[in-house]
């Protein structure tokens, strides 16, 4: 039987971790999108994203964590448009993972996460979580890139640790881990955003994925 869901049903239209890495085979593989142009398309729209909390807030510094993977490359593009649209405003990147200190983070720094993102799937430990609760014992205003590094972008679960957000950038579409589970705890705002080709196209292609899949 094939799965039904109503117009508006969050869960039902939202993505699967599986389906967020998918896409990106997909648009590598089949559209001729290169990973370094997605990253600055991400990168960029992250970029503007934080310099919105900085405005919204009142924010005089930025500190980008960084992680290994994607959502880290991410951030590093961010990183360095920001500081180009903002040469007067103070900007830091942050790789705990290589044994950077932590920094301090104050009620007048954006922390932008891009430690992990959808493809986590093992609790985070060692330094990552130590980063992690560095973070969300702080009064710093966390933007997250696509998912909260920590939180299952399918089940919502906590993997640990798990940064709490007050606003999570997403790409193409919201994750199913942001309604179910600690997500909503976590995930704080969400917005949506495309990334170099329209999301529509993208949805499609993931529903005649799931019918396929599904046999319909």
């Amino acid at each position: 039987m094939c799965e039904e869901h109503q117009p508006g049903d969050a869960i039902g239209s939202a993505w699967t971790a599986e389906e967020a890495l998918a896409m990106d085979g997909w648009l590598i593989g089949e559209r001729g999108f290169t990973l370094e142009a997605l990253m600055e398309q991400a990168g960029a729209r992250v970029a503007e994203e934080a310099g919105a909390l900085i405005d919204e807030r009142g924010l005089a510094r930025a500190v980008f964590l960084v992680g290994p993977g994607h959502n880290g490359g991410d951030a590093l593009v961010a990183e360095r448009r920001l500081r180009a649209a903002r040469p007067a405003l103070s900007t830091a990147l942050w790789r705990p993972l290589q044994g950077e200190p932590r920094p301090t983070l104050e009620a007048a720094t954006l922390l932008v996460d891009g430690l992990f993102g959808v493809g986590l799937t093992r609790p985070v430990e060692g330094a990552a979580r130590a980063a992690i609760e560095h973070v969300d014992a702080s009064p710093a205003t966390v933007l997250a890139i696509d998912i909260p590094s920590g939180l299952h972008a399918t089940t919502g679960a906590v993997l640990g640790a798990a940064v709490r957000a007050r606003r999570t950038v997403t790409f193409v579409g919201p994750k199913r881990g942001f309604f179910v589970g600690a997500g909503p705890a976590h995930v704080g705002e969400w917005r949506a955003v495309e990334i170099g080709f329209p999301a529509a196209e993208a949805v499609a292609w993931r529903d005649a994925r799931r019918a396929r899949d599904a046999g319909c």
